[in-house]
């Protein structure tokens, strides 16, 4: 048995209806996902023990039907963000008891979801084994730092910083890096990604990792901004983000692919490879998908 199907089966005891569609879309690229799930499920036993897969497959359950029920609100008024926007560090990243779940949902979604699972081998193939040896990563909204950690554990050669302005989401990657074996090679810090922004000198990375953060930005363009300083000239990054996604803090609207490429072009960065996937339902105006890219600088 593959050690990532412990998070399936925690799914199936405890959201029965969301299993069949999970399993489904492991089972699609099951190299890709169980290069995902094995590492995660390993380090997951290790730093928490067997009962955090039950707390693992709840929170998600529970973040997927929110998902869904927003989505459809989105449909039905137009409006996508109906919250105050200043409130959102409050009540998600600075929430424990929100924020715990959310982030065993946040590294779920990339095997789990269709719209995310081409994600882990872009990530890897197109990111992680494309850097030059030696490089240095910066991990900007590192959440759970999986995305860091995997990186490190398929290259022996790279480092990963990782910053973050959640305290419950540092720990559990403080958590998960202590039992993983890589530690000497990653550093993690509480802190708003965009407060490095003109920060130290240009072009320390040759990597730079931005997954899934800008469509919670109020002014995304800080971010480009905060890469293309902080990219090394020859570097490489991998940003990705939603598209037409209403989530409880997705504050920031994307409506196209070409709304992201048009922003990181406005700083400087092309998007010289992408993937994006999504699904529709009949009948809905909007088309909900997941876009993941590799910039580099435009010289």
């Amino acid at each position: 048995m593959n050690n990532g199907d412990l998070f399936l089966q925690a799914l199936e005891r405890k959201a029965k209806l969301l299993y069949p569609s999970v399993r489904r879309t492991v089972d699609s690229a099951p190299d890709d996902c169980y290069w995902l799930l094995n590492s995660l499920a390993r380090w997951t036993q290790t730093a928490f023990g067997e009962k955090a897969f039950d707390l693992a497959a709840t929170g998600y359950a529970r973040y997927a039907l929110e998902v869904n029920r927003l989505q459809q609100t989105y449909e039905k008024s137009g409006v996508f963000f109906a919250g105050e926007k200043e409130r959102v560090p409050e009540e998600v990243y600075q929430n424990p008891e929100y924020m715990i779940p959310y982030m065993w949902a946040a590294v779920l979604i990339y095997p789990f979801w269709p719209s995310m699972v081409r994600h882990i081998s872009f990530l890897r193939d197109r990111f992680v084994r494309a850097l030059p040896r030696g490089a240095s990563i910066l991990e900007l909204a590192c959440g759970h730092g999986v995305l860091g950690l995997l990186a490190l554990e398929e290259r022996d050669d790279l480092t990963v910083e990782g910053v973050d302005l959640s305290p419950a989401a540092i720990e559990i990657a403080m958590r998960l890096r202590a039992v993983s074996g890589l530690a000497q090679r990653s550093s993690l810090k509480v802190m708003n990604a965009l407060d490095l922004d003109q920060a130290g000198a240009p072009g320390r990375y040759q990597g730079i990792l931005a997954a899934m953060l800008a469509e919670h930005l109020h002014e995304p363009q800080l971010l480009f901004r905060t890469i293309a300083h902080h990219l090394h000239p020859e570097g490489i990054c991998f940003f990705s983000t939603a598209i037409e996604s209403a989530q409880k803090d997705h504050v920031y609207e994307f409506r196209t692919e070409a709304d992201v490429i048009a922003m990181a072009a406005e700083f400087g960065l092309r998007v010289v490879d992408l993937v994006s996937d999504g699904s529709r339902r009949p009948g809905s105006r909007y088309r909900p998908r997941a876009l993941a890219t590799i910039l580099e600088h435009r010289n």
